[in-house]
């Protein structure tokens, strides 16, 4: 064709062509502000337990989190008869959702009778207003109940770059001075002891080391979930303090009801929650990986699915080949009961060993176990928010605005 032949586009048909273009770009944004907007803004509830007896906030420790996404709720069961302390924090990373879920579990059927337990159901709030960029996440996940279908958010590893941006070239941990990945600026569990005129993260860091200071916790149990792919599933993460009782719950654990790995915290690696609580408070530390094969990489696509009942013909194939570190089932996956059933009876089993390392503890507190979970199913333990006998004792999970609401 030459250019004599070639016709040329008039101002007039080229301006409509741009402007409907704008357009449909307008739309599209539309399309995905609105989800954006509803996982940033979704509030989850759960029905909480008769013994819980109040609700602080992480700003209630380091008021600079106030008004912040990083702020959340901190629930407290007290039973009024002296005891030791416990701390169940979970969402530190909240792309690993069975910890959360374990934590409304414990929320809702906790039975405190000696002692007091403090329940972190979101540690990472703001990581929980945004899904993982570019790995086409779905937005949340659902559990069926007796009473309907119950909707939960999957959320993200780091703080919301809405809320703390930019990322240095090289984050550099206070007061460690270990340098560390760019990101991991945001990450809560690569931030700690914290600092309160850090960061957000940092902040929310030092907030939850404040919890265990101010309110004199014992035993500290930070859970989390991991691939199978990583060296580090299925197991406990003890510092020196605490690792005789990690020894012992993962050899009981492994022995009567799933693996369970025991390693030690190492000296060296500075940020993390088992190494930090342990030299920053009085607290024995633990953490708790469980088995997500939603957060592999060499998975089929991330489907709801696949977060609910981790079933992937490519993590057999790796598993057959002896490429992971989980004695992974396809038939069986690793479905969220199974997960969060896990974090349930691993916290019982540490309190268990606890109480026989020094009887003068006096800890004496229970909810659903692994075994509860496998025979009834987790919806089982999830109550009916809409239900009049629970209208009272429904909690909203939120981050802490200006004006509460």
């Amino acid at each position: 064709m030459t250019d004599k032949t070639q016709k040329k586009t008039s101002p007039k048909k080229s301006l409509i062509i741009k402007i409907v273009i704008l357009a449909i770009c307008l739309v599209l944004a539309a399309i995905a502000g609105k989800d954006f907007w509803e996982l940033r803004h979704y509030k989850e509830t759960f029905v909480a337990s008769e013994d819980l007896t109040e609700v602080k906030w992480l700003s209630d420790y380091v008021p600079s989190l106030k008004g912040t996404w990083n702020d959340g709720p901190v629930y407290i069961f007290d039973s009024g008869v002296p005891g030791g302390t416990v701390l169940y924090e979970a969402g530190p990373h909240p792309y690993e959702p069975a910890s959360i879920l374990s934590a409304y579990v414990v929320l809702e059927n906790a039975k405190v009778t000696k002692g007091r337990l403090i329940v972190i159901p979101v540690a990472s709030m703001s990581a929980w207003t945004e899904g993982m960029c570019g790995d086409a996440y779905p937005m949340f996940y659902h559990i069926e109940t007796e009473w309907g279908t119950k909707q939960y958010k999957i959320g993200d590893r780091y703080t919301n770059p809405l809320d703390q941006w930019p990322d240095p070239f090289t984050y550099v941990n206070y007061p460690s001075g270990q340098q560390l990945a760019y990101q991991d600026i945001r990450n809560l569990n690569r931030t700690y002891p914290g600092r309160a005129n850090g960061t957000q993260t940092e902040r929310a860091a030092l907030a939850i080391v404040e919890v265990i200071r101010q309110e004199n916790v014992d035993i500290a149990i930070d859970c989390h979930e991991a691939e199978i792919l990583y060296p580090v599933t299925s197991t406990y993460v003890a510092p020196e303090k605490s690792l005789d009782i990690a020894m012992m719950a993962g050899m009981n654990l492994s022995a009567t009801q799933f693996l369970m790995k025991c390693e030690a915290s190492p000296k060296g690696l500075h940020g993390l929650s088992h190494r930090e609580w342990a030299d920053y408070t009085d607290a024995m530390p633990f953490l708790m990986e469980t088995p997500e094969v939603f957060i592999d990489k060499i998975t089929g696509p991330r489907t709801e699915s696949l977060m609910t009942e981790g079933k992937d013909e490519f993590l057999q194939k790796a598993t057959d080949a002896g490429l992971t570190y989980f004695p992974y089932e396809e038939d069986f996956g690793t479905p969220m009961w199974y997960r969060a059933g896990r974090h349930l009876s691993g916290a019982l089993e540490i309190l268990f060993w606890a109480n026989q390392f020094d009887p003068d503890l006096g800890i004496e507190m229970t909810w659903p176990s692994y075994s509860d979970l496998e025979a009834n199913g987790v919806g089982y333990y999830l109550h009916d928010p809409e239900a009049p006998e629970n209208k009272d004792r429904v909690q909203y999970v939120y981050h802490e605005p200006v004006d509460k609401v």
